[in-house]
């Protein structure tokens, strides 16, 4: 056959190239506009509305609004037409909407840029056209009629996102400055992520350590208050209680996606504060001495998905035990701690918490107090990342209360491969190996597990040190896991806070 049907053979060898090289056919014309509050979003492969793709429809007949992350970063993504790699792109949504007589809030949010237009693009009423990071735009109007709406969405590089709400305006009234009392939060919820306008009041009763726990119904729905209903995508919640407290020594625990803070001197002063940071579940404690009454506020912010606040208290009685050392040591096993403890007659727990910010400690093992030498302790942590690693232990006796020793740090180098620091405040990731490493990649994802960085490094040679920019990398803020591949399988992962 192969004699005599070379031509034969040669086209079904380039059968599958043929197939791949077939072009696509964008659908949809690029100027109609979406009915019944379903939008038609008109794609396009670069930053500038040129080189259509096709079309993406969004939204529902019950409503317009609409959450969008394309799939994640660098895949692809199905249109009517020819399919989109999430990376470098554009998209304008068009919908014609009749809206009745009253006042209208919309918000929008787009990483990286994003606009809202009423009069089919000739003013924008929000205008985010710049890199935000994913920042909400929202305004308030009157409107009566119907009106040709464009959101404009471009996505810059990396992570991609796009957001649309609208809501009939409801505005509350109220004291928002009364504390609850006893063991009840009042708690005043804000669309926003400033406490910009105020949506209603909620109470939160509670148990006696006064812990609640809260996920306000779900992402992306209407939570219930006492005047309007507020969206839970972009909003604040302010609880305050005013407390008395026995004087004693007491460990608040705060959990929550994304940022929160508490006072105990009514907002004067936060003794936790997550403000600052970016998005992502975290637990904080702290622990003090109080005795009398205090006006606590606990702060929280949602920036969109997963939204839930936490709030505990655990009363610390000071126990009948002192610590006379408390010592840790690196080893070939790992570190080894050690501690010793006063003679005393009521037998204890030890609950061994681990940290790598000096605020966030994690159980890792528990020692009996049976496990004893004469009256010396010991535990040895399996842990190998690298940075600085902080240690204490809790003690609980057989009345159940709990007490804290203080807090030790140790510099961990790791074994073999190092990657720091953790805290990067310099704007340098620094990559040591020990070993040599044959075709090394560094990759970096999110806390999502969405990648955002991928770098060929090569070859890398025994005792090399390898640095890279943040500002090259066009890492943002935030909180990411970085894994470093080499001899065809990952051999180190490591977590970094970028500042």
């Amino acid at each position: 056959m192969s004699k005599n049907h070379p031509a034969l053979i040669l086209s079904l060898l380039l059968l599958p190239a043929l197939a791949i090289a077939q072009p696509c056919t964008p659908q949809g014309d690029q100027v109609s506009y979406g009915t019944n509050n379903t939008w038609i979003g008109y794609v396009y492969d670069n930053q500038n509305f040129t080189n259509y793709l096709g079309y993406v429809t969004e939204g529902s007949p019950s409503s317009p609004d609409f959450n969008q992350d394309f799939g994640g970063s660098y895949v692809n993504f199905p249109t009517n037409g020819c399919t989109l790699y999430t990376e470098t792109f554009t998209i304008r949504y068009k919908l014609t909407k009749t809206f009745a007589a009253g006042s209208y809030t919309f918000t929008i949010s787009g990483d990286d840029r994003i606009r809202l237009s009423l009069d089919g693009g000739a003013t924008w009423v929000i205008d985010n056209w710049s890199y935000n990071g994913y920042l909400p735009g929202s305004i308030t109007v009157t409107l009566n009629g119907t009106y040709n709406m464009v959101l404009e969405y471009l996505e810059g590089a990396h992570q991609n996102h796009v957001f649309f709400n609208v809501i009939p305006t409801c505005t509350a009234t109220g004291n928002t400055a009364l504390y609850g009392s006893g063991n009840i939060w009042n708690g005043y919820f804000y669309a926003g992520i400033n406490f910009e306008e105020y949506k209603g009041r909620v109470t939160k009763s509670v148990g006696v350590n006064l812990a609640f726990n809260e996920n306000f119904g779900g992402s992306s729905v209407d939570y219930p208050t006492s005047d309007c209903p507020v969206r839970t995508d972009f909003f604040t919640v302010r609880y305050r209680l005013r407390h008395n407290f026995p004087f004693d020594s007491y460990t608040f625990t705060v959990s929550g996606d994304d940022k929160y803070r508490l006072s105990l001197d009514g907002g004067n002063t936060w003794v936790i504060d997550r403000w600052n940071y970016n998005t992502g579940n975290t637990t904080r404690m702290y622990t003090s001495n109080l005795s009398g009454s205090y006006d606590m506020v606990l702060e929280y912010y949602d920036k969109d998905g997963d939204n839930f606040i936490q709030f505990s208290s655990n009363n610390n009685v000071l126990l009948p035990l002192s610590f006379t050392s408390f010592t840790g040591r690196r080893t070939g096993q790992g570190i080894v701690l050690n501690w010793s403890v006063a003679d005393q007659e009521d037998p204890v727990n030890f609950e061994i918490e681990r940290s790598e910010d000096a605020v966030s400690f994690q159980r890792i093992g528990v020692v009996a107090s049976a496990e004893r030498n004469n009256s010396s302790y010991s535990f040895t942590d399996v842990y190998n990342q690298s940075g600085l690693v902080y240690y204490r232990i809790k003690i609980t006796d057989l009345q159940g209360r709990v007490a804290f020793s203080k807090s030790i740090s140790l510099l961990n180098e790791g074994k073999g491969i190092r990657i720091y620091p953790t805290f990067v405040t310099n704007g340098i990731i620094y990559l040591n190996n020990d070993n040599a490493l044959t075709g090394a990649i560094l990759v970096i994802n999110d806390m999502a597990g969405r990648p955002v960085v991928r770098r060929q490094l090569g070859n890398l040679t025994p005792g090399q040190t390898s640095s890279l920019y943040i500002n090259d990398l066009k890492l943002r803020q935030g909180i990411y896991l970085v894994h470093l591949i080499g001899n065809g399988q990952a051999v180190k992962t490591e977590k970094i806070i970028v500042q």
